[in-house]
């Protein structure tokens, strides 16, 4: 293989066209077929909202901390960003997951860098996530909630969104060579949910239990810390502490560099193993 060609394998700026193509596809066929189409994007994430909050809010009594701007809190909308932004991660990288072996048809007749699919089910999966936090800003903007720390969560949204994609890559990747990888990712991604500050908050879990210091466990939970600086820009309108965009820094980058490593190593000619 000459030099050129070896160079732009590598270079997702050439199959943009082709990553959009895919992000297109998918989200034609997310729903089609279905009476509501779209809206279900919008009413499946709004159900679980409102359950979680009648339990939570109702039931338990959950008290949510002071908005930013010094109001009382509100539970549901405190609960709406954890939410949110948990599905930004297990939304992406559940659809993205089997995104190879979706396009294995594909793979095998042309040779198709095998980050193009995943990329395009990502981007077309944070589409659906960019509509919930336009209604999530929508909703701050109403009840007053507006800061200068707002200018910091696009920054902030890329990173998620870089984190999401190198994650997907890596198990997309492995889910050709393990497919029992994605049941397991898919209770991975359950366990996250009430792993992560998203019905509570973090400093309401007990520093140990049995010994183990759950609360330092959770805490390092990368999920967990986007969602305590989405809180904190958002809700709080504060900025994140330095320990937590250091943290979010590591597993972003750490995340980039592995996603990279497991293409180089197995996913370049991975038309012939799926």
């Amino acid at each position: 293989m000459s030099s050129i060609t070896r160079s732009t394998r590598g270079n997702p700026w050439m199959y943009r066209g082709l990553i959009w193509n895919f992000a297109r596809r998918d989200l034609k066929a997310r729903f089609r077929g279905t009476f509501l189409g779209w809206l279900w994007s919008l009413m499946l994430p709004l159900a679980t909202l409102l359950i979680y909050s009648a339990v939570f809010s109702i039931i338990f009594r959950a008290v949510p901390p002071p908005f930013g701007n010094g109001e009382p809190g509100i539970y549901v909308i405190w609960l709406l960003v954890g939410i949110v932004t948990y599905s930004f991660f297990g939304n992406g990288v559940t659809l993205a997951m089997p995104s190879l072996l979706s396009a294995g048809n594909l793979l095998q007749k042309i040779y198709i860098p095998s980050y193009v699919p995943v990329m395009g089910t990502a981007i077309a999966a944070s589409t659906q996530s960019l509509v919930e936090y336009g209604i999530l800003l929508v909703v701050l903007i109403v009840v007053g909630n507006v800061g200068l720390t707002w200018l910091l969560f696009p920054f902030l949204l890329l990173m998620f969104f870089i984190f999401t994609l190198s994650v997907s890559i890596i198990l997309s990747v492995l889910n050709v060579y393990a497919r029992d990888l994605q049941q397991i990712t898919g209770v991975v991604i359950q366990l996250l949910f009430f792993l992560s500050p998203i019905l509570y908050p973090l400093d309401q879990v007990p520093e140990e239990w049995n010994g183990i210091p759950i609360r330092a466990v959770m805490a390092a939970n990368p999920v967990a810390e986007y969602i305590v600086a989405f809180r904190n820009l958002l809700y709080d309108l504060a900025l994140p502490s330095g320990k937590n965009m250091l943290a979010l820094t590591a597993w972003t980058v750490g995340a980039a560099l592995l996603a990279w490593f497991v293409y180089l190593r197995k996913g370049q000619d991975i038309g012939e193993a799926v």
